[in-house]
């Protein structure tokens, strides 16, 4: 009877798989526009987390320093609360797929010329430092043209769903980005990972080649008045939008108390868990592919709970998580916990931008997205704030005393939001 109920139960379950793919998501994956726009996205995440684990790990190596690792990230991160100000207004000028190409270019030349002073045995921080900066003001205005893009290609109808396709795509290149980061540079070393970067982001610049240019269809005659209205203009939409408004705030927090720790991996690889590259990439898989499951986590939650609601409890589990990491010292129990922080990310990754897709106005999403960016641009605040607490108090207590902080911050956050704990039925209803 067991069996036979077991059977049945897998039966439901695999039919219920198929008709929400038939029904919801067949059609998107079968559209040739859309596959050509996530395979590059693919490789892009793939390309862009593996070079930051690398370019991290060949800091301390270099210097023997966890405040430098830090302070690289510093770098990649110090334009955005400027950059993406005006990002929306360049995306909308310029179009989505040509601030694609360029910034792909850009991350291909830069691995190369990475790679290239290794084999010359030139490599050194300030090398490293200044692509940082580079990739950073690429990544501010890359980013948000490469969330809204999806709008246009698989309509306002069908964003959530097309959305939750591509970042499961993404968040699988940097499963597969961190593990082949760990391995290939254990294997053939640090240069030959900065080449293979290079040959799968020159598959991404053709595959982004192909795709349409979509531009805005406002224009105007005086860019810095332009710059100026749409500035008071996304202040007083996002102002008064108390969901916009409370994505905002846990960005900020999360990516000044929370995402800033992750640069400090190399350091608990090397120094805390005893360990070599191999290490690291243990660790960067296990946070990679929590976050890759806790995407499907996510769907399923969205059919039970509201996505504000799933929003704030995946980035409490982050934070939370991330403060009991810092106080293991095994391998194993540190790729348990940070397999739940990665849920968490995912909760908090997929429905960030997922609200804003579904919450802005199409007029007003890229300005949004860039508003988006100024907020995950704390950062570089963040990660100067964990370098000064690092140098004091080391590596593990910094760690573990800013998560903490973050935890306590986010649930001040969302008891102020009383909004976001609207449940589905109050939302109908109301």
């Amino acid at each position: 009877m067991s069996k036979t109920s077991a059977k049945m139960t897998y039966k439901s379950l695999k039919q219920s798989v198929e008709n929400v793919w038939e029904n919801r998501f067949s059609s998107i994956v079968r559209d040739r526009i859309f596959q050509r726009l996530v395979l590059a996205n693919l490789l892009w995440s793939f390309t862009h987390f593996a070079y930051v684990l690398v370019s991290g790990w060949v800091v301390f190596l270099l210097t023997n320093s966890p405040a430098k690792v830090i302070l690289l990230t510093f770098f990649q991160f110090s334009a955005l609360p400027i950059v993406g100000l005006f990002s929306g207004t360049l995306i909308d000028r310029i179009g989505n797929r040509m601030i694609m190409i360029v910034s792909q270019v850009t991350y291909t030349f830069i691995y190369l010329g990475t790679a290239l002073l290794i084999f010359l045995d030139r490599l050194e921080f300030w090398h490293l430092a200044a692509a940082a900066v580079v990739t950073g003001l690429c990544w501010a205005i890359d980013w948000p043209a490469r969330r809204s893009i999806l709008t246009h290609v698989v309509g306002e109808t069908r964003v959530t769903d097309g959305y939750i396709v591509d970042y499961s795509i993404q968040t699988l290149g940097r499963v597969l980005g961190s593990a082949a980061a760990g391995i290939v540079t254990q294997a053939l070393g640090e240069a030959w990972s900065f080449m293979s970067f290079v040959g799968l982001s020159f598959l991404a610049i053709i595959l982004i080649s192909g795709l349409a240019n979509y531009q805005s269809g406002e224009t105007t005659r005086s860019v810095p008045g332009f710059t100026k209205i749409r500035f008071k203009e996304v202040w007083n939409y996002v102002s008064r939008n108390n969901i916009i408004l409370g994505v905002l705030l846990v960005t900020m927090c999360i990516n000044f108390f929370v995402v800033p720790n992750r640069s400090l991996l190399p350091v608990f690889a090397s120094s805390v868990l005893g360990g070599d590259a191999l290490y690291l990439g243990y660790l960067a898989v296990s946070y990679s592919l929590g976050g890759f499951i806790g995407i499907f986590l996510t769907y399923w939650g969205l059919a039970y709970y509201k996505n504000t609601n799933l929003f704030i409890i995946g980035s409490l589990l982050q934070g939370v998580s991330f403060a009991s990491f810092a106080l293991s010292s095994n391998l194993l129990l540190s790729i348990g916990v940070l397999f739940l922080a990665g849920i968490g990310s995912a909760y908090f990754g997929t429905l960030q931008s997922e609200i804003l897709l579904t919450q802005s106005d199409s007029k007003m999403r890229n300005s949004v997205f860039g508003w988006l960016v100024v907020a995950i641009g704390l950062q570089p605040f963040g990660r100067l704030h964990l370098t000064a607490i690092t140098s004091f108090l080391g590596a593990r207590m910094a760690f573990g005393l800013t998560a903490t902080i973050a935890v306590v911050l986010l649930a001040i956050i969302s008891l102020r939001l009383s909004g976001f704990w609207q449940s589905k039925a109050e939302k109908s209803s109301g």
